[in-house]
């Protein structure tokens, strides 16, 4: 079964959680980051972002996110969000996923249906050589997981609470373990 058909068997459709968010497939990601729940609540189906061919629309995603928070005046991207763009502007490829799924602050509710999705992630993304989770909740769900020898592990504080210095300390070691 493909990751695709996987997505397909594990994943509601509509699906108004936030299984994982990635810029076009999965499988090109070389680092998953682990939080403990997608803080901003879209109430979009996630499947609007999602293409068979082409994976994930994170342009699409990053724009209907900036105007959420917009609407609700809010800063058009959180601190956890500048973040991980700083991960991604290092030219890593991120896939970034959440110990709990459901859209809320202080969220910790799951769908059943899709728990086992990080495994499964973990498993089968070819290029993965890092797992970062961030907060207490995170740390605790990526020390339940089965984590490959070759996959370096970080655990640090919560993004919000991280600096952009060790944000960028951690890319640069994850780079140089890359080909």
């Amino acid at each position: 079964m493909t990751l695709t058909e996987y997505f397909h068997s594990v994943i509601p459709n509509p699906c108004i959680l936030r299984p994982f968010v990635c810029d076009g497939r999965p499988e090109f990601c070389d680092v998953i980051v682990i939080g403990e729940n997608p803080a901003t609540e879209m109430n979009t189906d996630w499947w609007s972002f999602w293409n068979d061919d082409t994976g994930f629309d994170l342009h699409k995603f990053e724009c209907t996110y900036e105007a959420t928070r917009l609407a609700r005046g809010k800063r058009g991207v959180s601190n956890t969000r500048l973040r991980l763009n700083r991960l991604r502007s290092k030219g890593l490829q991120c896939l970034e996923t959440n110990a709990s799924l459901k859209e809320r602050m202080n969220g910790h509710d799951v769908d059943s249906s899709i728990q086992g999705l990080l495994p499964e992630l973990i498993a089968n993304l070819p290029r993965l050589k890092a797992v970062v989770a961030h907060g207490q909740v995170a740390d605790k769900a990526l020390n339940s997981l089965r984590i490959p020898a070759s996959v370096s592990q970080y655990h640090l504080r919560h993004f919000r609470s991280e600096s952009y210095q060790r944000i960028d300390e951690v890319a640069d070691q994850i780079i140089h373990r890359l080909p």
